[in-house]
């Protein structure tokens, strides 16, 4: 099977990567900066017998996207699975929010899946997968979050429609709407705030990007032949 990440070069692509690699996957992992640790994680992968490429893509411009997407078809040929990981965050009020950074948090966060998904549906010669990292705030926006809760919420609801666009062509779209990750993404937060924070959960205690790479391969698999268009919480019983 082969399986395109984009986002190969943060802690839950990464972990993702790891997985498939597992599952005997062979792998294009996409990239915009962090070179030299997809590099180390790309020759990590090989050594498993595993066909592993690395591929950078500047998701901020629509016309290097489609480039490099189109390289990439000639590389590593139709795919079977798309995981759609790359993303960033910011904490900000609306107020202190520019319109510089609200235009990045789109680019990178749901263009890039609006752009990866339609390169991926266009050469799923025989059906495939389609998987979205997003976040609880997608659904469950907080204080200070606006324009990256709006993004994640874009994404799971292109998530739903697209599901319903390529249903006939053997081609299953979700997304993962992942809580309070213990990734470096979130290390803008204090100990005490993390810990107020899972006081509310559940389950006590932050996720790990290994758990949510868990729910990736579930979503790939053959065994979610029958779900499509859904948004699987991980948030640990927010």
């Amino acid at each position: 099977m082969k399986s395109v990440i984009t986002g190969a070069s943060g802690d839950i692509g990464s972990a993702i990567a790891r997985a498939f690699a597992m599952r005997g996957d062979h792998l294009a992992l996409l990239y915009h900066s962090n070179e030299e640790k997809v590099t180390a994680l790309a020759n990590e992968l090989a050594t498993a017998g595993n066909m592993v490429i690395t591929k950078k893509v500047d998701f901020t411009s629509s016309s290097e996207t489609e480039k490099a997407l189109d390289e990439l078809s000639a590389l590593f040929g139709a795919p079977d699975v798309l995981v759609n990981a790359a993303g960033v965050s910011l904490v900000s009020p609306v107020f202190d929010t520019t319109a510089e950074e609200w235009d990045r948090l789109f680019f990178i966060n749901t263009r890039s899946v609006f752009l990866a998904s339609k390169w991926a549906a266009r050469n799923m010669i025989y059906g495939g997968k389609i998987l979205s990292i997003s976040s609880l705030w997608g659904s469950r926006p907080a204080p200070c979050e606006a324009a990256y809760a709006a993004s994640k919420a874009a994404v799971e609801a292109f998530t739903r429609s697209f599901a319903k666009e390529v249903g006939s062509l053997g081609i299953t779209v979700n997304a993962i709407a992942a809580g309070m990750i213990d990734t470096k993404m979130n290390a803008c937060f204090s100990p005490e705030e993390k810990a107020s924070f899972t006081e509310n959960l559940a389950v006590k205690r932050m996720g790990t990007p290994q758990e949510v790479a868990d729910a990736a391969l579930f979503l790939t698999g053959d065994k979610s032949s029958y779900l499509s268009g859904s948004v699987l919480d991980l948030s640990g019983g927010y």
